[in-house]
């Protein structure tokens, strides 16, 4: 469809349902080519003769209960998205197996202060509580590991066609109780790391997908 006519088409007397449906149909052409583009030059399909990927459940080697299932939601949502691999439900149908290991899902102290540096000033503080040292920030930190198998062999190919370990680190305000010297609320704490731990697992997760799809 020539640049001419559509100028003359859009420029005319035609109404605007015509107008407005031809720009959609353009536009979806636009994402179709797109969309092949993207899957046509993936390095993993091409080099490797990988498409189709089976996601095995996350094995939990942490102390962190229920982070293995965060992490395998967020990897499935990612891959999803970008749409550069097929997922599939069974091995027998997969060209390789995705799997993956939490080694490390915790968190420490990464700040404190003394009871009478704490602001507002907490109860209690001419005790002889008033020096303990509390938290007021801690990092939430996260480690794993994965590793891409083929289901099949295939001549002068390895069958680990990827390996790589993930690092990553945020910190997190401390939720002090003021009204208890030397304390601090681990309700609270929990739930912050919960949240640290949910950011980090989406970032490691792009980056996952990133290394595997792209760089070997």
């Amino acid at each position: 469809m020539g640049y001419s006519f559509l100028k003359q088409f859009f420029l005319g007397k035609q109404s605007w349902a015509s107008k407005l449906l031809l720009a959609v149909v353009l536009g979806l052409g636009f994402v179709g080519c797109g969309y092949t583009f993207q899957n046509s030059k993936n390095p993993l399909y091409l080099k490797e003769g990988v498409q189709k990927i089976y996601l095995q459940p996350m094995v939990n080697n942490s102390y962190k209960p229920g982070i293995e299932n965060v992490l395998y939601n967020n990897l499935v949502r990612t891959l999803s998205i970008h749409q550069r691999v097929t997922l599939v439900s069974s091995k027998d149908d997969a060209d390789a197996v995705l799997s993956g290991t939490i080694d490390w899902a915790g968190y420490g102290t990464s700040a404190n202060s003394s009871v009478a540096g704490l602001r507002p000033i907490p109860l209690g503080v001419g005790l002889p509580t008033a020096g303990f040292p509390v938290a007021t920030e801690y990092m939430a930190s996260l480690s794993c590991n994965f590793v891409l198998t083929r289901t099949k062999s295939k001549k002068g190919k390895k069958s680990v066609v990827w390996a790589s370990s993930f690092s990553r680190a945020k910190p997190f305000p401390a939720a002090n109780q003021l009204g208890v010297p030397g304390t601090t609320s681990a309700l609270i704490n929990d739930s912050e790391f919960d949240r640290a731990i949910s950011d980090l697992s989406r970032s490691m997760m792009d980056d996952v997908h990133e290394s595997m799809v792209g760089m070997f």
